[in-house]
């Protein structure tokens, strides 16, 4: 079995050099690299579907190995990755490139190394008579946003007449089981005024001055959040944080700023709704625009979401996923994580999920990015035991050993 798996290893870092290759950065077209894996898919005979954005240049992929029955496991992840740019890279961002037991590039760790894992045991999966089906569901623009995610939903419950039970995201954890993770929602927001000479500031309204109060009303709610200890201590920090990412405006340092805006994002623990957050911060910049257009008329803020809200992820630590992954891996514990992912999403369609993938998030987004190909295999041996687990009575169990 060792020897297989060593095998599958050697597949899988195969199928992961060709993967970083493909620089697909989160909304760009991803048609190439998606043709790369429905060609695996085709070569192992696995009927796939196609779900395709409106303008025709970009699609997930979702299949199903194994019989039309209830309860099968869905093993998902994203095709796309971040950007280089301006990061200090001393390896080629888009070639694989081997040090040891690291592998560096783009999208090791965040997560084409849980990708290339699935498409290297998929002729494992073939082999296995399986009593539950394993399905494998490819995303686009999660980097952007997660804004297909709901579209590959729809479709798999829409293409299959059996229900999947169970879901797996392959984010970069280390092998651990996450059950948890914050929301996340992001806003740019845009202050506009009417120009004037610096001179006579006071016949204007700055919209830079205006947007510093945003800001200290976003920064003192966050500080109102821990002022009153809302925390959930599974998540660090423990408590929704709102982070001022980018911030413009003004022509000229002698010219009344007739326009400013700034980016800002939420990462909201499960007890804490984003809608109330942006509620009471509309509310607040209500309350501005009628104290000033009463006097300047051109004055205005407006808000709006970059991309559609984010859900968190909540699983109870008592949920049948959770024991299944722990037996996967071996592992004992449950963890939180304060970033997110497609996960929530997968939840509230109905299916009980976790986060579980190999390498580690504190590669991922950053220059010489790298997984190690200890986290590789792994990541096979645990997809080795969802097929044991596929193909006998489907409980959960106790004894695997330890990876």
């Amino acid at each position: 079995m060792r020897e297989e798996t060593n095998d599958k290893v050697k597949s899988t870092i195969s199928i992961l050099k060709d993967l970083i290759s493909f620089s697909i950065i989160g909304g760009e077209s991803n048609l190439s690299i998606a043709r790369y894996i429905t060609g695996i898919l085709k070569e192992n005979d696995i009927e796939y579907y196609e779900v395709r954005d409106t303008a025709e240049n970009k699609m997930s992929i979702h299949c199903r190995i194994g019989p039309e029955v209830d309860g099968g496991i869905i093993l998902s992840g994203h095709m796309d990755v971040v950007p280089i740019d301006a990061q200090p890279w001393t390896k080629p961002g888009f070639s694989l490139t081997q040090i040891g037991d690291k592998l560096y590039g783009r999208g090791t760790s965040d997560m084409k190394g849980f990708l290339a894992c699935c498409l290297a045991i998929i002729p494992h999966f073939k082999r296995t008579v399986l009593k539950k089906p394993i399905y494998l569901a490819f995303s686009y623009d999660e980097e952007v946003g997660c804004l297909a995610t709901s579209e590959l939903l729809q479709s798999v419950k829409s293409k299959y007449k059996e229900k999947p039970r169970f879901a797996i995201i392959g984010e970069p954890t280390s092998m651990q089981t996450v059950n948890a993770e914050k929301g996340a929602a992001f806003f740019k927001t845009t202050v506009f005024s009417s120009a004037a000479h610096s001179s006579e500031v006071r016949k204007s309204v700055s919209a830079i001055e205006e947007a510093t109060y945003l800001v200290q009303w976003l920064l003192a709610k966050m500080d109102g959040f821990i002022e009153q200890r809302n925390f959930d201590e599974r998540f660090k920090p423990p408590h929704t944080t709102l982070h001022i990412g980018t911030i413009k405006g003004g022509s000229s340092v002698n010219i009344v700023a007739d326009k400013c805006e700034f980016e800002w994002d939420v990462r909201n623990v499960p007890s804490d709704a984003v809608e109330d957050i942006l509620g009471s911060f509309e509310a607040f910049c209500k309350k501005r625009i009628d104290q000033k257009q009463e006097e300047f008329p051109d004055f205005n803020i407006n808000t709006s979401a970059q991309f559609s809200i984010v859900p968190g992820l909540d699983t109870s630590k008592n949920s049948e996923i959770v024991k299944l992954v722990n037996s996967f891996s071996g592992n004992t514990s449950i963890n939180a994580v304060s970033f997110a992912s497609e996960a929530g999403y997968f939840s509230q369609s109905g299916f009980e999920t976790v986060v579980c993938g190999p390498g580690s998030m504190e590669q991922g987004h950053r220059a010489d990015e790298y997984i190690e190909v200890g986290q590789l295999r792994s990541c096979i041996v645990f997809l080795e035991k969802i097929a044991d687990w596929s193909k006998t009575d489907n409980k959960v169990k106790k004894n695997y050993e330890k990876v």
